[in-house]
């Protein structure tokens, strides 16, 4: 790796505010974890005297930058920062500390720079030290040995899983884990999840009751109790004194497929549709230099501090989009429809404001009036990054390919049956329009009318790989045992079944006023965030669900849980589970408010899951009348497009045999 390739590390991820700076707002204090990480991270650097380099997992270095600035690890001896690729590491940093996930292919490239700096004679002038994220497999450690390495490097583990990227949204942010764990039946994700969801009942207490949908999630929880047992045996002491939590009553886990359905419809809401046209990655997207450049610098982890508000790619910088942003904030949950009125009053009152200095005539009046200035230059230039982004998301939602695309969406999830929806797939593979739209509609298509007819499947099977490629063979195989796209083999449709029982489909939405989570789609709602409804609203009956308001709360912890529900829920993939933990005198945990605070539920989407639904469970949040939060966590943030593409054949993989 060259010097220009570290510099372009060090340009990697800029934060444009204090890192964590909108965090630990609620009583979770969710910001502890942050600072726990960081002081992790700390002692990793520490654990290597003098100056260092660090070579970053490239997938790490986003994570990293939510965790910590540039000059923390500056004052902590790291001199340059680099991205762990193939090829020789080219460096003057004598010790080298690398911090990737547990994947074979670092390995080997870590083995090729030890072997690189011996064949040079220069082996003996560099430290190596290996810090695995989060956990050390003995696969990793198996490979250095055949390597002929293991003896050259000091390995430790870094423990960093959920990274809060707001108050009430947690992410392992591993972009891999729907793949791994749904087609590749790595189960491995589950593991990191059950230690992660451990350290946060050693912060917060006991969760008093685990429930949840499907095989996965029934692992998790199944693995959690086994891991608590386990803490019993070996450490009686330390286990006594973790009790039941004060604020959050219960976990709620939920497997990626038990709903398919929701990733793949194009997302409505304003930070949906950001990620579905631009891609936010680690709370960052990359943005027109110009829009970005009154904000004054901080630096993050593979970033050193420039005089604009984020890094310069190119022409493009990359911005925060957290509740650090008041406006962005107010902006974020909502349906694009209302956004650009929401635009028009905050410029209005900007401009009211500016319109002040007029009325200015005395001295203390004209210092008052700069002493605003400075939050208002914040709140212009919040305006005027918004404006532009929702004026580019305007350009793409007026398109007549975006507005077909989302009939024939609507059209399928709604069962209204037509000739035009795989007439317009079909148009679409003539047009040779990117591989990863086709499937994305093609499988909503199969996902809800249980398949596709035997001939109708075999036609656009040879249309595809005429129009695309023979390698996706294999990409229609990945499909096929995911169950995205088949051959119907009954006509027995249960997702109609389910559409109709928990009310899926909302046929009057008020985007303006809201009063179903429907409103994130313009009249659908998540299953996904329904299953959530059905578990915390007790006093709903199953056929009013999307009828308005919320239901009284359950208190989860004592409640009813999924009881009304039981005949929806067979309908769907997986077991259904409902577990209550006990304290150490063998009664069930229960509940209560501590403070007069709400009591909080965590969702753990495991296998992922899209700002949307994020959306939709603040929506839900919202409706319990301030008697409940929700915190999601999840395993990765994902929507239609990124689902879809990490199961596509890639013909780099065929080369590499990656």
């Amino acid at each position: 790796m060259s010097t220009s390739t570290a510099a372009a590390v060090a340009a990697a991820s800029t934060p444009a505010q204090p890192t964590g700076a909108h965090l630990g707002h609620t009583p979770l204090n969710i910001d502890s974890l942050r600072d726990l990480a960081r002081k992790e991270l700390v002692n990793v650097l520490d654990s290597v005297q003098g100056k260092k380099g660090l070579v970053l997992d490239p997938n790490l270095s986003g994570p990293l930058s939510l965790i910590a600035e540039f000059a923390l690890l500056k004052d902590h001896g790291v001199e340059k920062i680099y991205h762990l690729q193939p090829g020789p590491l080219e460096t003057d940093c004598k010790n080298l500390i690398y911090i990737c996930r547990p994947q074979v292919n670092y390995m080997k490239y870590i083995a090729e720079h030890i072997h690189t700096h011996t064949t040079e004679s220069r082996s003996g002038a560099y430290t190596y030290s290996l810090f695995f994220v989060p956990r050390r497999t003995a696969l990793c450690e198996k490979v250095l040995e055949d390597e002929g390495v293991f003896g050259e490097i000091t390995k430790g583990e870094y423990h960093l899983d959920l990274i809060p990227l707001e108050d009430d949204l947690l992410s392992l942010e591993w972009d891999s884990t729907f793949r791994e764990l749904y087609l590749d039946k790595d189960t491995t994700s589950i593991y990191y999840a059950a230690k992660a969801l451990m350290r946060l009942q050693g912060i917060y207490g006991w969760f008093p009751r685990i429930l949840g949908k499907g095989e996965h999630s029934k692992a998790l929880c199944d693995m959690m109790l086994r891991m608590r047992r386990e803490m019993a045996v070996d450490d009686l002491e330390a286990s006594q004194t973790t009790q039941m939590s004060q604020n959050i009553d219960s976990l709620i886990i939920l497997d990626r497929d038990v709903d398919l359905v929701t990733p793949l419809c194009t997302q409505l809401t304003y930070e949906g549709l950001i990620d579905e046209i631009f891609h936010i990655k680690n709370s960052f997207v990359e943005v027109d230099a110009a829009l970005a450049s009154a904000t004054p610098a901080q630096s993050g982890p593979g970033g050193a501090g420039s005089s604009s508000s984020a890094t310069v790619t190119g022409k493009k910088k990359k911005v925060p989009l957290n509740g650090g942003d008041k406006l962005f904030g107010e902006l974020r949950d909502l349906n694009f429809a209302v956004v650009g009125g929401l635009l028009n009053k905050v410029a209005k009152r900007i401009n009211a404001d500016y319109e002040q200095r007029h009325n200015a005539k005395t001295v203390p009046q004209i210092r008052d009036f700069i002493n605003k200035m400075g939050g208002l230059a914040q709140e212009h230039q919040s305006l005027r990054l918004h404006t532009s982004l929702a004026e580019q998301i305007m350009d793409y939602t007026m398109t007549d390919d975006f507005n077909r695309i989302l009939e024939v969406q609507q059209n399928v999830v709604a069962g209204i049956a037509t000739t035009k929806e795989p007439d317009y797939i079909e148009e679409m593979i003539n047009k040779q329009v990117p591989i990863v739209q086709v499937l994305r509609l093609l499988c909503l298509y199969s996902l809800v009318n249980n398949g596709l007819k035997p001939k109708q499947y075999e036609s656009f099977k040879k249309d595809i790989l005429e129009a695309y490629g023979f390698e996706h063979i294999q990409t229609l195989e990945n499909l096929r045992k995911l169950g995205m796209l088949t051959k119907q083999v009954t006509t027995k449709n249960t997702y109609a079944l389910v559409r109709k029982s928990l009310s899926l489909i909302v046929d009057e939405v008020n985007e303006h006023a809201p009063n179903d989570i429907s409103y994130v789609y313009s009249g659908y709602a998540p299953l996904s965030v329904r299953l959530i409804q059905c578990v915390v609203q007790r006093g709903k009956d199953p056929k009013t669900l999307g009828g308005g308001g919320g239901g009284k709360s359950s208190g989860v912890a004592g409640g009813h849980g999924w009881r009304g529900f039981e005949d929806v829920l067979r309908m769907l993939p997986g077991r259904t589970f409902d577990e209550k933990q006990r304290v150490d005198d063998g009664q069930p945990m229960s509940s209560r408010r501590m403070n007069g605070q709400p009591r909080i539920s965590l969702v753990f989407f495991l296998g992922g899951c899209t700002f949307t639904e994020v959306s939709a469970t603040r929506f839900l949040a919202s409706q319990e009348s301030g008697l409940r939060d929700f915190v999601i966590c999840t395993t990765q943030i994902l929507n239609g497009n990124t689902l879809v593409d990490s199961l596509v054949q890639k013909v780099p993989d065929l080369q590499t045999n990656a």
